[in-house]
């Protein structure tokens, strides 16, 4: 087994847990991968903290996102449903402890949880009684002779794939009944329902208006469960991401965004919405970037979660006038929080043991492990060694990590990879991440900026990249570059480029404005903004937001920020490689650049990967994961070594 199989196949990942106060145990998801069966599973499991048994609580490869119940006598999950050949359905799942009892919830056209989101598809009451989720209604078709009608822009998604005229709507579960509560759909997407402590009312978010084709408007919208009646409650958001409700049912708290220019989600604020008059207060004066959190809970009127300052995470308790109190900080990035009166868990993704399963004890607030599941691999792989560096540019300060072979000299000279990241509003934090781990592993040294753009360094600096993609921010990137380039380590003449997303806009841009580096490995990049602009999921919204307004009122800024333009400079071989489903970044991209390459004769190839999503460095199939690290690193082991 190589290097770069035994990262995707060994390596294990936590993105799920759950606290169960009444038994003390904690319920968790880990994903696995079976190289010899080119599969991957996800398993839920129950930890006993009094015992320290674990047993798998369901037997299904592909279950997720455990939910234990109030009362503790239940978990409700998502598992992967297969119907019949054409459709595979997310169901969601309620098995009682009692009797080990499995009850589907939703029907078998009925599939949970939409692209990206883990956060908030489901909640249970407090009296575990109820269960709310949201949905999506499938209707099989013949895809072969059956034509696809379509009336709105936003009619397919990554991942998703195929939407249609459908929305995502709510229902609400009774476990005394049997019965459903379908809350009215008003024309938009409904999420993230979440009951109110006395289960009167379910707040949740939804994206309805007449011009939702146009806008990623999402407001919190209230349900109340006697008269079923629904109102929205606030005007306010670009984007949210998580709620809670205060002890009183007074008041909520929400994670999200009210920026119009810029709505990513990793740079969320803290918001208080008062539910009677729907009044927002702003409690993130610092501008930090705060996690979107599934299991956020008030709790003696202290909620505690974790936000991202500088590409650190911190988990911090705030009180109900906005004061905020570090409880846990260790230079790694926070995945999850999940409070109770004594004790907090959180999964951490840290620079020694990938991601674990911590808890704080809140009487003496120590902290400890408790499920380490990549230890072993990480004391026969060490990881690599990360230092960090600053410059200064036009009024803004760039931060980079460095990451070091762990068996490092500072006698030799390292061929050097530049990671560029996605969004632009993605980030590199202190953690590890499996592809620098790879490059690191076969000998190069990774130099990871954060250019200006970039999530969790402030307002400003996220928004310094709107309208000028391939402006400053790659200013800053060369400039960090050349910094860099001055330790004596650095083989100057061995430089290479990888990038994904964003980062393969990034990529396909520098190699069209300079003859610097010697390999560029592109990753579904942005390459012609005009047409991104009509093809891509998020095209109209994100485009108009980044990218400089109305495209047809905008056509050669367009051009002009579009790294098509600039293909007839480059001299640099590159390899592009994309996923034929890619909604997000459409293959179509990856094509024009190709075919412009290859036409004036360049060094290029282009590999498509079956059924890849943008999302496909973490969803496809473990063989085409493995087959694209493995062509990255040939490519620069080619032209590097």
């Amino acid at each position: 087994m190589n290097i770069i199989e035994e990262y995707i196949s060994k390596v294990n990942n936590i993105p799920w847990i759950s606290f169960d106060e009444n038994s003390n145990s904690i319920f968790y998801q880990q994903n696995s991968v079976d190289l010899k069966n080119n599969k991957r599973y996800s398993k839920l499991y129950k930890l006993d903290l009094q015992t320290n048994k674990q047993l798998q609580i369901t037997t299904g490869e592909n279950d997720s996102t455990p939910k234990v119940s109030p009362d503790g006598n239940k978990v409700a999950y998502i598992t992967k449903n297969k119907i019949n050949e054409n459709i595979t359905l997310n169901s969601l799942m309620v098995k009682n402890f009692t009797d080990g009892r499995e009850t589907q919830i939703t029907s078998n056209n009925q599939t949970v949880l939409t692209a990206y989101d883990s956060l908030g598809s489901f909640n249970w009451n407090a009296d575990s009684n109820l269960i709310a989720f949201t949905y999506r209604n499938i209707h099989e078709r013949d895809n072969d002779s059956e034509p696809y009608v379509v009336n709105r822009i936003r009619y397919r998604q990554d991942v998703i794939g195929w939407l249609g005229d459908e929305l995502n709507h709510i229902s609400i579960y009774s476990l005394n009944n049997g019965k459903y509560i379908s809350v009215t759909n008003k024309g938009g997407d409904d999420t993230h329902p979440v009951f109110s402590n006395d289960s009167k009312f379910l707040a949740f978010i939804s994206d309805a208006g007449e011009t939702r084709d146009t806008h990623w408007r999402e407001d919190v919208h209230i349900f109340n469960l006697e008269s079923a009646e629904r109102k929205r409650l606030t005007t306010y958001f670009n984007g949210i991401n998580s709620i809670t409700w205060d002890i009183e049912s007074k008041s909520l708290l929400i994670i999200g965004t009210s920026d119009e220019k810029e709505g990513d989600g990793r740079n969320s604020s803290l918001y208080k919405v008062n539910v009677t008059t729907g009044d927002v207060e702003n409690l993130n004066q610092e501008e930090f970037a705060y996690n979107p959190q599934p299991n956020l809970k008030i709790i003696n009127k202290i909620v505690r979660l974790s936000y991202t300052h500088k590409g650190i995470s911190k988990i911090v308790d705030i009180d109900e006038k906005g004061n905020k109190t570090i409880v846990y900080e260790n230079n790694s990035k926070i995945l999850q929080v999940c409070d109770s009166s004594n004790k907090s868990f959180f999964i951490e993704n840290n620079r020694e043991s990938h991601e674990v399963i911590k808890v704080i004890d809140k009487q003496n607030n120590e902290t400890n492990n408790l499920i380490v599941p990549n230890s072993e691999f990480y004391n026969q792989r060490p990881p690599s060694n990360m230092n960090k560096f600053e410059i200064e540019r036009t009024g803004f300060t760039i931060e980079s990590r460095v990451y070091l072979p762990s068996n490092f000299s500072d006698q030799k000279k390292y061929p050097l990879i530049v990671d560029i990241h996605g969004g632009p509003h993605g980030r590199f934090e202190d953690q590890i991440a499996i592809n620098q781990e790879i490059f690191t592993n076969y000998g190069y040294i990774v130099l990871a900026v954060n250019p200006r753009g970039s999530s969790s360094y402030g307002s400003d600096f996220g928004k310094a990249v709107l309208n000028d993609w391939g402006g400053e921010d790659y200013l800053d990137i060369m400039e960090s570059i050349n910094v860099l380039s001055k330790e004596k380590y650095i083989d100057n003449n061995k430089i290479g480029l990888y990038g994904y997303s964003y980062g393969g806009f990034m990529s396909s841009w520098i190699i069209g404005h300079t003859d610097k580096f010697k390999a560029a490995v592109i990753g579904a990049p942005c390459i012609n903004l005009n047409s991104m602009s009509g093809t891509s999921d998020i095209g109209i919204k994100f485009g108009e937001e980044q990218w400089g307004g109305l495209r047809y009122e905008n056509e050669d800024k367009y051009k002009y920020n579009s790294p098509l333009t600039y293909a007839k400079n480059v001299k640099t071989p590159s390899i592009i490689l994309v996923g034929n489903r890619d909604y997000r970044c459409p293959i179509e991209q990856a094509e024009q650049y190709f075919v412009t390459l290859k036409r004036m004769g360049n060094d290029v190839q282009l590999v498509r990967y079956p059924g890849g999503n943008h999302g496909m460095l973490s969803g496809s199939a473990p063989n085409l994961v493995i087959d694209y690290w493995s062509r990255t690193v040939d490519f620069f082991n080619k032209h590097l070594i």
